[in-house]
């Protein structure tokens, strides 16, 4: 049986299954070269002692290769808890949806200004590694754009974070982080011009990769010390070049400066903990581990996105603020868009976009019938609407691996080529 436990709980003669702390450096396969992996027996106090000094908070034992704790929950009833702590997430559906354009009016003049940031992005970042100044007029033009496409629909501009092309992912991500930190500003309520100083940050928040060799920074194995310690110098050279870039925000820099620090002190360059991490230092922590590991890399394949929050959920208690992840996850929505869903009749369905009235009651695009494993003709349902009428066979039961059912997400979304592209 799997179970739970901290690591004060943890006793030589356990087995660990797993260590749950891949997720803390997402940015590179194995990055830390002193980190506990894989499965093991636990076999001496000073063992014990090693887990605990590294800063893993729980980890999960199997009782048919070593001691159990019997008052220890068992890993389904961990992950029931979580699936019941998402669902509590939920907003207030009493609460008004904001004026804004229809989604398929908007989606052809995001992914225009999307396609445009990345083409920026990846001239800039080029600059860079050839050792140009940062000039900022162009990055925080694309970023306007960005901006004026999300406050006429955020959903439409956020839903194209489902392109994630594994060659283009340096690129891709710092814009997808920028657009992520943009609609997480825009839930809070802040202001324009804070909204587009904060996704100026996060469209050049890895600018400092440009100083990491490529032999490090793509490495599939694991890293030497010499070469964690030079990968995590990102950070500080990110800082460096957008400090001295004319015209830039301090608030921009706090994002560049602080997305691998860690609520609970564990991250890096710095160490910060607590509200010594600036807030908008905080929010681009949550987005860039969200955007990393929902993303293929070579050495991974991401998690998809209703995973990804869940697992993020568990470990908000240390490494986050349970506030602010909270927030992001009513800002990109219980189902996030692209998350493939069962219903209580067996459709499987992909979310569209989200519903503004009830998180839990998204769009989605009907796809196949899991009981037959075929595929149907593609219709859209309004899971919202139909709870009004009582229709509850089609309310959803589970997200699903769309891997394991064969469904490409964006082939169900408006404008399919703006996914694929």
């Amino acid at each position: 049986m799997i179970k739970k436990i901290s690591v004060e709980q943890l006793e030589a003669g356990m087995f660990i299954r797993d260590f749950n702390h891949q997720w803390q450096n997402p940015c590179c396969q194995d990055s830390d070269p002193n980190a506990f992996r894989g499965a093991r027996l636990i076999r001496t106090d000073e063992e014990v002692m090693a887990v605990i000094h590294h800063d893993i908070k729980e980890v999960y034992i199997d009782t048919s290769k070593g001691k159990d704790l019997e008052e220890a929950p068992t890993a389904q009833e961990v992950e029931a808890a979580l699936e019941a702590q998402m669902r509590e997430l939920e907003e207030d559906e009493d609460r008004t949806p904001p004026e804004e354009i229809p989604f398929n009016d908007e989606i052809k003049q995001a992914g225009s200004a999307k396609k445009q940031a990345r083409k920026i992005v990846g001239s800039i970042l080029e600059d860079v590694r050839l050792g140009k100044q940062v000039t900022l007029g162009p990055v925080k033009n694309a970023v306007k754009e960005m901006a004026d496409s999300m406050f006429r629909n955020p959903d439409a501009i956020l839903s194209l974070s489902l392109i994630k092309k594994r060659d283009e992912y340096t690129f891709m991500h710092s814009v997808n982080v920028g657009v992520f930190l943009m609609s997480f500003c825009r839930a809070m309520g802040m202001d324009e011009k804070t909204i587009i100083s904060v996704g100026i940050g996060g469209m050049l928040h890895d600018i400092g990769k440009m100083h990491t060799p490529d032999a490090i920074l793509n490495k599939q194995g694991k890293l030497t010390d010499e070469e964690f310690a030079i990968m995590k110098q990102h950070v500080v050279f990110s800082r460096k070049l957008l400090e001295e870039t004319p015209g830039i925000e301090e608030v921009s820099i706090s994002v560049a400066a602080q997305h691998h620090e860690r609520y609970d002190g564990s991250g890096y360059p710095q160490g910060l903990k607590g509200d010594a991490i600036n807030a908008f230092g905080q929010m681009a922590a949550i987005v860039d581990v969200y955007d990393a590991i929902t993303s293929d890399r070579c050495y991974h394949k991401g998690n998809p996105p209703y995973l990804a929050l869940k697992r993020m959920l568990d470990w908000s208690r240390f490494h986050f603020s349970q506030e602010l992840f909270h927030t992001f996850v009513q800002c990109v929505g219980i189902y996030p868009m692209g998350t493939v869903v069962r219903l209580k009749n067996g459709l499987l369905g992909v979310v569209t976009r989200p519903n503004k009235e009830s998180l839990l009651h998204p769009v989605i695009k009907a796809a196949m019938n899991s009981k037959t494993r075929q595929f149907i003709q593609p219709r859209e349902l309004d899971l919202f609407a139909l709870r009004d009428k009582k229709i509850t066979s089609l309310e959803i039961v589970q997200s699903e691996s769309h891997e394991k059912w064969g469904i490409n997400p964006a082939d169900y979304m408006t404008e399919p080529h703006l996914y694929q592209d």
